[in-house]
């Protein structure tokens, strides 16, 4: 076996590829307008104000066309403008756009987050230098730091949404939330067009509660809690919209129905849940409930698993 001393340069090399590779495949999944390779050149940009392409190549190791690449795809975004200085015909200088620093702030949180997690590796590794390269290495292939990125990026999302309990000024979107949801996964019955029609009867005045989740004061997702009785309450369809899922909203959702059902005096929260909806269906277990049966809406035709939440304190 070949010592890890001799092909250190090597693995050194390839260990900051794969680091570089696992950063960019957490900025690539994110809504930006650039390359995640770019990334680097409009740090450099934004720091200086104005640079050469010949200044950025020089400072990130890489060569002059690969830089000069770079820069045309960020220009032909709007991120970034080109002239040639006025000293010197055959320098380029770049500057970012006005749109350029507005995407750029978009990132702050994926930096913080990378930045935090490779400080927390680093400050965990030992002295010894080649043992401590061993387990940076590790952690590097177990990909921890995409992993922990990504779940520090969803607790970011998290804190981004308010939950609120039912105000009237939202009614209007919680029909809408609710019929969006009913369309695509299953159809609005009678029983549904009078809960939606009329929450503040069929719902809060019953001991139950209506909670929306706000994005910017306006609601992206909703859902209800009915009181069964005195010890049993029933959580009914967390629906998000489309372009506000992936950011938790469910699951701040479900926890709000659980701790609202647990101040009320609960002893149970249960729920019926489409056998389609695996995603929904697996947040729910990792929350703690468990599938009790297998049964048939009486609303409908659809295949639905009983779930139930214990909530007593032994």
């Amino acid at each position: 076996m070949i010592e890890t001393e001799i092909l250190l340069g090597i693995k050194l090399k390839k260990l900051g590829e794969a680091i570089l590779a696992q950063i960019s495949s957490v900025i690539a999944k994110q809504d930006y307008l650039f390359e995640p390779k770019t990334v680097p050149v409009l740090f450099i940009v934004n720091e200086l104000g104005q640079v050469s392409v010949k200044e950025i190549a020089e400072l990130l190791g890489m060569t002059h066309p690969a830089i000069v690449q770079m820069v045309s795809s960020l220009t032909k975004a709007g991120l970034v403008n080109q002239r040639k200085s006025s000293n010197d015909r055959r320098k380029t200088l770049v500057k970012l756009t006005v749109k350029g620093e507005k995407e750029l702030k978009k990132i702050e949180p994926v930096t913080v987050a990378i930045k935090d997690v490779i400080t927390s590796v680093l400050n965990s590794i030992d002295s010894n230098f080649i043992y401590a390269f061993s387990k940076l290495e590790q952690v590097v292939k177990s990909k921890l730091i995409v992993k922990t990125i990504e779940e520090d990026l969803r607790q970011r999302k998290m804190k981004d949404i308010v939950i609120i309990p039912y105000q009237r000024k939202y009614k209007a979107d919680f029909a809408r939330l609710n019929y969006e949801w009913l369309e695509k996964f299953s159809k609005v019955e009678k029983e549904d067009q009078t809960l939606l029609k009329y929450p503040e009867r069929e719902i809060i005045k019953k001991g139950g509660e209506v909670f929306f989740a706000l994005a910017n004061n306006k609601a992206v997702g909703t859902c209800v809690v009915i009181k069964v009785n005195n010890n049993i309450y029933e959580l009914i369809n967390i629906v998000v919209t489309k372009k506000a899922q992936g950011k938790q909203i469910g699951k701040k959702l479900a926890l709000t129905s659980i701790g609202y059902a647990v101040e009320n005096g609960a002893k149970k929260l249960e729920l019926n849940i489409s056998v389609k909806l695996n995603a929904v269906l697996n947040l729910f277990k990792s929350l703690g409930f468990k599938e009790t049966k297998d049964t048939k809406s009486s609303r409908d035709e659809r295949e639905l698993i009983h779930m139930e939440l214990d909530l007593t304190i032994e």
